[in-house]
This record gives structure tokens, sequence and C-alpha cells, in this order.
């Protein structure tokens, strides 16, 4: 149980990390037409699935500017 826990917050730990680097990079390369946010249910999704999470909200951020 421990190692979950710990496991899920270091997802979490770098999830923010991720979305902070996106954030960054999509405002200084495409002039800000992406935007990640930092909440909740992003959190609980990239915690809980990880790599495949942050794919998963960078794909619905896409989808909802086409």
């Amino acid at each position: 149980m421990k190692d979950f826990i710990l496991n899920f917050f270091l997802r979490v730990v770098f999830g923010v990390i991720a979305i902070y680097t996106c954030n960054t990079l999509f405002t200084a390369c495409f002039g800000g037409i992406l935007h990640l946010g930092i909440n909740d249910l992003n959190l609980l999704t990239i915690g809980s699935l990880g790599v495949s999470g942050f794919g998963l909200v960078l794909a619905i951020s896409v989808f909802a500017v086409l």
C-alpha cells in the first residue's frame, strides 16, 4: 500500500512538471493556442494512469482546440 501511494504522488509531481513544461513550450512556439490546466481532475488522471493519463489530458485539450 505504501508503494502505491508513493508511486501515485510521484506520478502527480512529474505530471505537474510535464504540464508546466508543455504550457511553456506551447506558449513559446505556438503563441498560447493550447493550455493544459493544473487542476484536481487532471492530477487524478495523471496520478492514476501515468504517462498515458498525460497523453489523454493532452489529447482532450488538442481536440477541444479543433
